[in-house]
């Protein structure tokens, strides 16, 4: 795939653990994935996006990585996912797996090999620390015979990858990132690129991408870090695909990732247009808030950003560590949120079950998912009680939200449903290719926002009033003529030059 064609992906994310039992043993599994793949295709999507299924302990959803070259028993085995893989290419959809950069398990037997105490060829493949009893900030010490702390990276279980520091507060202990010693963290990443590359993957999403140089307050780091390893394995494989967990997109395409993700915090666009709610910090901009200017300059930073530098933003209806879309728009405001992810740039990211308008439900915290597990619940496949063509087994690893009542079946037999609706904005995503471009204009009066897509317009009303519209209508929420009600959205055709699709 060249680099021009990222635009043309449509991305449908996966928990492993939830999207379809083959087995029955409650537990989603590859071979299930491989079964859907249909489904996945006849949607509209050609990419997949699935979130860890490496050997783990699953302290934290899989991204504590035990074994990066190896698959989790509870998903199958490396077989399957060459056959899924191998399958997916087949119809056209495109594999791209959770690259864990910043961080292993503390149960990685190559951390464990660092955790000795004689010396050894991977002692500097994590940070350690000299002294077992200088506990400072992310230190954990007194868990292995090595004389030192380990530093950790997010949880106390998962130990940092030694890319060095920036700024060294402790030369007794600390390495710079221009150290050779810390280039060997730099060449086992790429090994594990090369070794899914060669089995099948075609791209990463790369957790923490942000996170790897410590001391680096301006990244200037990691990102010399990032483009040195890009140099390398884009130089083997031309075509590998690259989006950074990061919502830093300046950052992200200096460090050379072909997309970085527009995720939930409260400090951007995506945050303030949808999903803000009077818990967290008033409601969102579709709900009346008036922080109307702060959202419009942070829209236009980020497409710039990303036209700019040839890359992407990929925008997401949700991900497995937020809550879902659905739990804060209704039915008809989820069609206008739809309408803004496939007509303006970048790439969108649909994840499993927000066609079918699932909802996040809350839960006891389950592998390491706190908040985070009521989202990654099990799809819906079909109405039979009790647990909807997911599995066959008594009880599925995570409960369903019973909240929840729309099920595949149910929703692709009824053309109204917001399943339907996704997949003709897909179709029609894929006719148009001004919707695809990068380039985007964006302006607002009076609550109504103008999004200039080439030779057409996306219009979104968040007033309370009517707003009436001229050109040739192509697709909207709901409208009577050339009437814009409060709170829909529509897609006109504006230019009299002959459309090119």
């Amino acid at each position: 795939m060249s680099k021009n064609k990222f635009r043309d992906l449509i991305v449908y994310e996966i928990y492993p653990t939830s999207f379809k039992d083959s087995n029955g043993d409650g537990v989603g599994d590859l071979k299930g994935i491989t079964s859907k793949l249909d489904y996945i295709k006849e949607t509209g999507f050609n990419a997949v996006w699935l979130n860890p299924f490496y050997k783990s302990p699953f302290l934290d959803g899989g991204y504590d990585v035990e074994d990066f070259f190896d698959v989790d028993p509870k998903f199958g085995t490396l077989k399957d996912f060459r056959k899924l893989s191998k399958e997916a290419h087949k119809k056209d959809i495109r594999i791209i797996v959770d690259l864990v950069a910043g961080h292993a398990s503390f149960r990685n037997p190559d951390f464990l090999k660092s955790a000795q105490a004689q010396r050894n060829e991977y002692s500097d493949l994590f940070i350690w620390n000299d002294n077992p009893w200088d506990k400072g900030n992310s230190l954990i010490s007194g868990m292995f015979d090595r004389h030192g702390c380990y530093m950790v990276n997010f949880f106390a279980h998962q130990p940092a990858f030694n890319y060095g520091f920036k700024q060294i507060t402790h030369p007794e202990w600390q390495m710079s990132y221009q150290d050779k010693r810390t280039f060997l963290a730099r060449e086992y990443m790429l090994r594990v690129m090369r070794f899914w590359l060669n089995n099948g993957a075609d791209g990463f999403r790369v957790d923490m991408a942000d996170s790897l140089v410590k001391n680096d307050e301006d990244k200037s780091a990691t990102i010399e870090v990032w483009k040195w390893m890009f140099k390398k394995i884009r130089k083997e494989y031309p075509d590998v695909f690259f989006v950074s967990e990061w919502s830093y997109p300046k950052r992200s395409f200096e460090a050379g990732f072909d997309a970085d993700f527009v995720l939930d915090h409260w400090d951007n666009f995506y945050h303030r247009f949808f999903r803000s709610d009077q818990s967290t910090r008033g409601d969102s901009i579709f709900h009346g808030n008036n922080d109307i200017s702060f959202t419009l300059k942070d829209m236009r930073d980020r497409f710039s950003a990303a036209e700019k530098k040839k890359a992407h933003l990929a925008l997401i209806s949700g991900n497995h560590d937020t809550w879902r879309i659905a739990n804060y728009l209704s039915h008809e405001e989820l069609k206008v949120f739809y309408m803004m992810l496939f007509c303006l740039p970048g790439i969108p990211f649909v994840l499993y079950g927000d066609e079918i308008e699932m909802k996040t439900s809350d839960l006891p915290s389950k592998d390491g998912g706190y908040q985070r597990t009521g989202t990654r619940i099990p799809m819906i496949w079909d109405d039979k009680e009790p647990y909807h063509g997911f599995t066959s087994a008594k009880d599925p690893y995570l409960p369903f939200n019973r909240e929840n009542t729309v099920s595949v079946k149910q929703a692709m037999k009824d053309k109204d449903s917001l399943y339907h609706f996704i997949c003709e904005l897909i179709s029609l995503r894929k006719r148009i290719r001004d919707l695809r471009d990068p380039h985007v204009e964006i302006k607002e009066k009076n609550r109504v926002f103008f999004f200039t897509r080439g030779r057409y317009l996306l219009i979104v009303n968040t007033s309370k009033k009517d707003y009436i519209f001229k050109g040739k209508l192509i697709f909207s929420t709901g409208t009577e003529g050339n009437v814009l009600p409060p709170g829909s959205a529509v897609l006109v055709y504006e230019s009299l030059r002959i459309q090119k699709v």
